[in-house]
């Protein structure tokens, strides 16, 4: 009782290093669908290879497609292979993922904004594993970043599913995967107040096991106050590098720019700020692990804004632009 009522305390030893002490040059972003949907230049192309390498970014989720309900993926994706070419032509070291989203149809009862995709069927898998393979030996992409919501802690389609894909991709490939926010302070615990927005650890770590990177998703938490966000953010990175275990997959802290107000997002108390506060106030606690930590993801990469790259840039990178 006393470790967990510590470790719910707002107030907690650390060791107060800035950002620039566990940036390791490995961020990530995810881009919109217009960079494999519609032609661009090689110019263009060189110069988002330039910002984001100046943004110390080496990895993107480049939207490519959505499941439908026809259970075919949405073909918005004629010029992608002629965009991964140019961009490692430009910066052959960025790695390069497929984002897919799928629309999950949620259990009855789920207070979540549901989809309509049965995650459990075993032909809706083989469709995502093969368009999975597709995505990489045929549009030249490094890997598969995926994108199912909601996904409730516990479902067994799912790692059926991310086994599916390994099968389909190959052991070369990367698979990624946006993965909700852990079970804050107690992520042991099956707390039923939880059970619908957040993962268990031993659903993260089972999640973990089957793929390469996890870009947890530390926003939508529906929290009123930007401080309150910034203690979300901060007991996730406690709660993720201390529950997945020595080796854990690659580890991207997702953080919003997006200036969509909905149900559980508010720009005004979610954002770039908010966030990495949280995340460097996780970092410094003495219960975290911060080498599990990758580096930062970025969502959305089209919405940041020059303030936002300036906060990003001092309080993460440490190299204010002048």
């Amino acid at each position: 009782m006393i470790a967990i009522t510590l470790r719910g305390c707002f107030i907690r030893p650390g060791t107060n290093f800035a950002g620039e002490h566990f940036n390791r040059g490995h961020n990530a972003a995810w881009l919109g669908v217009e960079w494999s949907m519609e032609p661009h230049t090689a110019a263009e192309v060189a110069a988002l290879a330039e910002d984001l390498q100046r943004r110390q970014i080496d990895t993107i989720f480049v939207y490519v497609s959505y499941l439908k309900p026809t259970g075919l993926f949405n073909p918005t994706y004629d010029h992608a292979r002629e965009f991964v070419t140019t961009l490692k032509q430009a910066a052959p070291q960025i790695e390069v993922q497929a984002w897919l989203g799928i629309p999950v149809k949620a259990p009855p009862g789920a207070p979540l904004a549901s989809g309509y995709i049965d995650l459990s069927n075993a032909t809706v898998q083989q469709t995502i594993a093969e368009f999975s393979r597709s995505t990489v030996n045929d549009l030249g992409f490094d890997g598969v970043h995926l994108d199912p919501e909601p996904i409730l802690t516990g479902n067994a389609a799912l790692l059926r599913l991310l086994e599916a894909v390994r099968e389909a991709i190959g052991p070369q490939a990367q698979l990624s995967i946006a993965g909700r926010e852990i079970t804050p302070v107690v992520p042991e615990a099956d707390l039923i107040a939880n059970r619908w927005f957040t993962w268990r650890a031993d659903y993260y770590r089972e999640v973990a096991q089957r793929v390469d990177q996890i870009a947890v998703m530390a926003y939508d938490s529906h929290l009123p106050a930007g401080w309150l966000y910034e203690q979300w953010v901060r007991f996730q990175v406690i709660g993720l590098t201390s529950s997945l275990g020595a080796t854990p997959p690659g580890l991207l802290i997702g953080l919003p720019t997006s200036e969509e107000h909905t149900a559980s997002h508010d720009p005004a108390i979610e954002n770039m700020t908010t966030g990495l506060r949280g995340l460097l106030a996780g970092l410094n606690d003495a219960d975290a692990r911060p080498d599990q930590i990758t580096g930062v993801a970025i969502y959305p990469y089209w919405e940041m804004s020059e303030d936002e790259w300036t906060t990003y840039q001092d309080l993460w990178l440490g190299t204010t632009e002048k």
